[in-house]
């Protein structure tokens, strides 16, 4: 038998294929979960979204803005929506993003302390208000989603804007993203 560095080359075959088995089934201590990529379609992001605004909220004549995004881009690690209403104005907007293996919690919430944690949701739910927006995080399974109400664009169907979400509507609003989240992110 061959030998290298006066061991067989079986067992230095064997141990590097130990090494790669511990890696792979991720009991190395040193390692890490690996991102995984959504493989779900903007569009399906888009389209939950467009139907959360005009449906829940009771929004009339909004859009999905794309941008320079194709709907049938992929997520993969991260994507926002935009939903506007009559003009180009920006409305709303979710986005879904592959959260890094440092963050324990969405990188927003970092230094904000306007974001206040939230109880009775079976995953962690922030919510920041403000006289122009209401502003939702959650974390599901690695991923963070986030959603804007921009409640100073919005105009309501008497054509004033100021458009006011009740407590009801936010509680909506957080469980919506939390399924969106949860439904696209990687392990949807």
């Amino acid at each position: 038998m061959s030998t290298t560095a006066g061991r067989p080359v079986s067992a230095a075959a064997a141990g590097i294929f130990a090494i790669a088995l511990l890696s792979a089934c991720g009991l190395n201590a040193g390692t890490s979960a690996a991102i995984t990529d959504s493989s779900h379609a903007l569009r399906e992001q888009c389209d939950r979204t467009l139907n959360f605004f005009s449906k829940d909220l009771g929004i009339s004549a909004v859009h999905i803005e794309y941008g320079s995004e194709k709907p049938d881009a992929k997520i993969a690690r991260g994507a926002a929506c935009t939903i506007t209403q009559d003009s180009l104005v920006g409305v709303g907007q979710t986005r879904l993003r592959a959260m890094l293996s440092s963050e324990s919690d969405p990188a927003l919430l970092k230094d904000d302390p306007d974001y206040i944690p939230q109880s009775g949701y079976d995953e962690k739910v922030w919510i920041k208000k403000a006289d122009d927006a209401v502003r939702i995080a959650t974390k599901v399974d690695g991923w963070q989603g986030t959603l804007t109400i921009n409640t100073a664009l919005i105009k309501t169907k008497t054509g004033e804007s100021n458009f006011k979400v009740s407590d009801q509507q936010i509680r909506t609003a957080s469980q919506f993203l939390i399924t969106l989240t949860k439904e696209l992110g990687s392990q949807g």
